[in-house]
């Protein structure tokens, strides 16, 4: 790649997939490069990106690529496109550190343009599936600025010349720099190199009149603090997240800060279109400041993975990403955006110990529980009357990760039955109660125990501080016509004043599958979910999201009314809720680990005020059957391979594309030959009939090449779409003639 100098921007544009298909003007990028491509990613997994990539090397365009195949593991189509690069040639870096390679970005040298983002080569991240209604939340840059580009071709030849945290991978022949060296721009922000958490926290303290954030993942609680502290100084605060990330269990503490920010009077709203709320980016209103790149609100995010960032005081970007921000807030564009966000309760309490009516062993017992990762505070309540009294608030215990809490009770009595129980919250005080169980002390009655502390309660909060913002109001046709008069002349009634949102008291139940199950896909979910708090069911729909056990993006699952009949609900709870049952079916799922999470949509515009998870293994769902040749069967040469292959798993379609067939020498020591390769695609009428017109398609047929004779072990292996690998293998002993 020849060292060049970038002209003058010729353009620049900020780019809204929420509306906008921003991947195609990439694709014409990667197109119309003729002189090298420098690109980097956290992951890949649209192959639209490899192939141009591809043809552009065939070419006989330089390209550079750095990778983090540690992305493989949550997303296993990166792995395939990294090999299709490398086979094509490609020079690939990995980083071999581990702290991510968290870059999103293709510089391209003859253009002098380079596009950076928070967005993820992914099939979705930069063109919306419907627009303003399903989409990935992002903002892509496209600059021929230069200094913005030469601080990108600085920073990759740093990073490609780096034998500490990067490590070659294949096909590369140098480490030698493509660029001369240049100034990085005082805009950018390169994390490791930079620390993003301290000059963005420099510029909270600094602000004085507003800060509106679209932030997808926040754990680090030095931004929130300041954040917090800006809100206390005066500065109004506005939040859009995404609720996926409010209930990961792999994040627990996004719930933490989240709900630390919401209690503090931040003005929060969450995603209410199909899809992610990804973004990552920050408006400082008094300095017209805008910060947006790669960086969550992470301690990672700070100064140990890559990462790249912008703080501008441009007044097109500073316009572009506040007009983002209100359309989004208001929803004001075509579709709703947004919705209030409403803090959830934690997981009810489960105790351990002392056992429930049991006798214990000493007059200050220990009393062990546990409530999940949501739950930080607890109100611990103690006495002789089934109805035990509150005697602790807000103990700060932190959250259940796996093992129990314990909470040290003030001397009892001796032969005495306590009662107890325990209410876990959240930061936001939000209360989930567990049942009360029974003790008693060692020892002799005596007089009357003493009595217990006995602390005043601290308020669960309004859940909904902050109202919807009002729509946009609608053109007006002109004026209308003088009402008739009044036949009646005693004077109108005014309006009616807004009746208060009721506060939320939701449950939910998921029936199947069970806690801890192992399931072959498709798969059934189900349960109940309602809210007490309504006149109606009041909890009208339910999203499914699945957590991979990795940490790795939640996946969208679908979404389900809530409307199948359950009356053993309804004698439970009322004829308002003999309605309040959910279904659907999952596939789609790679094999492994993962935590289903429901949430329920309240139908009086509480947002998704309850949710539930449980932890489930995904096992394969691959299935191949081998018709021909039979088993110990006798054959001529050139002898027929055939069957039928499927992954019940596939969202569509039969799930396996194509088979591969291999006959492995039994009577002497040798490789295996390759006999072919097949599509799926005949008909198999016979497979239809059982499993359904989806797997109608399921047949495949391929003619074996001569062989030596002797005898074989003949194996075919499927290729699943699902998973990308081979995951579904049958295979026969024959003799060839």
């Amino acid at each position: 790649m020849s060292a060049l100098s970038v002209q003058p921007a010729q353009a620049q544009r900020l780019c809204d997939p929420a509306g906008e298909d921003c991947r195609e003007i990439l694709l014409n990028l990667i197109r119309a490069e003729t002189v090298g491509i420098d690109v980097a990613f956290w992951f890949m997994e649209d192959a639209r990106y490899s192939a141009e990539l591809v043809r552009r090397a065939q070419a006989g365009v330089p390209i550079r690529v750095l990778v983090d195949t540690s992305a493989n593991a949550g997303h296993p189509i990166n792995g395939q496109i990294i090999e299709e690069l490398r086979l094509a040639g490609i020079p690939i870096r990995r980083r071999n550190v581990s702290s991510i390679l968290h870059w999103k970005m293709m510089l391209f040298a003859g253009q002098g343009q380079v596009e950076f983002s928070g967005a993820n080569y992914s099939p979705n991240a930069l063109s919306p599936d419907d627009p303003y209604r399903n989409y990935v939340d992002e903002a892509i840059l496209f600059t021929n600025d230069a200094a913005i580009v030469h601080s990108f071709m600085q920073r990759y030849d740093d990073l490609w010349t780096d034998t500490v945290n990067y490590a070659n991978h294949a096909n590369v022949t140098t480490l030698k720099r493509s660029y001369p060296k240049y100034a990085l721009a005082p805009e950018m922000n390169f994390p490791a190199l930079h620390s993003y958490r301290d000059r963005a926290v420099a510029a909270y303290d600094a602000e004085r009149t507003g800060i509106d954030a679209i932030m997808y993942r926040i754990t680090d609680r030095a931004h929130t603090d300041a954040i917090i502290n800006a809100v206390q100084r005066g500065v109004r605060v506005r939040l859009i997240t995404e609720q996926v990330e409010y209930r990961n269990r792999a994040r627990l503490w996004d719930a933490w800060n989240k709900d630390r920010l919401w209690m503090a009077g931040v003005e929060v709203r969450q995603r209410a279109h199909a899809g992610l709320n990804h973004q990552k980016s920050v408006i400082l209103r008094s300095q017209n400041l805008t910060i947006f790149g790669s960086s969550n609100w992470t301690s990672p995010s700070n100064q140990s993975q890559e990462e790249h960032n912008m703080f501008t005081t441009r007044a097109g970007m500073f316009d572009w990403f506040t007009q983002q921000f209100e359309r989004k807030w208001n929803n004001s564009g075509p579709a709703v955006e947004t919705q209030v966000f409403v803090p959830l309760p934690p997981d009810e309490p489960v105790y351990g110990a002392p056992a429930n009516g049991g006798t214990v062993s000493s007059t200050t017992p220990t009393l062990q529980f546990q409530a999940g990762p949501f739950a930080h505070l607890y109100d611990i309540y103690l006495g002789t009357s089934t109805t035990p009294g509150l005697i602790a608030v807000n103990v700060e215990l932190g959250p259940s990760e796996g093992g129990l809490l314990s909470y040290q009770t003030p001397a009892l009595a001796p032969g005495t039955k306590y009662y107890w129980r325990v209410i876990a919250k959240t930061m936001a005080l939000q209360p989930a109660g567990g049942a009360v169980w029974s003790f008693t002390t060692p020892g002799a009655p005596g007089p009357a125990p003493s009595p217990l502390p006995s602390p005043d309660p601290v308020p669960t909060p309004n859940p909904n501080p902050h109202p919807d913002p009002a729509p946009s109001p609608a053109p007006d046709p002109g004026p209308a016509p003088a009402p008739s008069p009044s036949p009646s002349p005693s004077p109108s009634p005014g309006p009616t004043p807004p009746q208060p949102m009721p506060t939320p008291r939701p449950t939910m139940v998921i029936d199947v599958p069970g806690q801890g199950t192992t399931v072959r896909q498709p798969f059934s979910v189900a349960g109940w979910a309602l809210d007490l708090a309504a006149s109606n069911n009041g909890i009208d729909l339910v999203h499914l999201y699945a957590y991979p056990a990795d940490g790795s993006d939640p996946i969208f699952l679908g979404a389900s009314p809530v409307n199948v009949a359950r009356p053993d609900v309804g004698a439970i709870f009322g004829a308002a809720h003999a309605s309040a049952g959910y279904g659907m079916v999952v596939r789609g799922l790679k094999p492994g680990n993962y935590m289903l999470a429901v949430f329920g949509h309240s139908s009086y515009g509480a947002g998704f005020p309850v949710a539930q998870g449980i932890n489930i293994s995904v096992e394969r769902s691959t299935l191949l059957a081998l018709d021909a040749p039979g088993a110990n069967a006798v054959l001529g040469q050139r002898f027929l391979v055939g069957g039928w292959a499927a992954d019940f798993s596939a969202a569509s379609g039969s799930g396996i594309d194509l088979v591969h067939a291999y006959a492995y020498p039994l009577d002497v020591a040798g490789d295996p030959i390759f006999l072919g390769s097949a599509m799926i695609g005949a008909s198999r009428p016979d497979v239809a009939a059982y499993f359904g017109a989806a797997y109608e398609r399921t047949g495949f047929n391929l003619t074996a090449p001569v062989l030596t004779p002797g005898r074989y072990q003949v194996v075919v292996f499927g290729r699943s779409l699902v998973s990308g690998g081979f995951d579904a293998s049958a295979w026969a002993n024959v003799t060839v003639r």
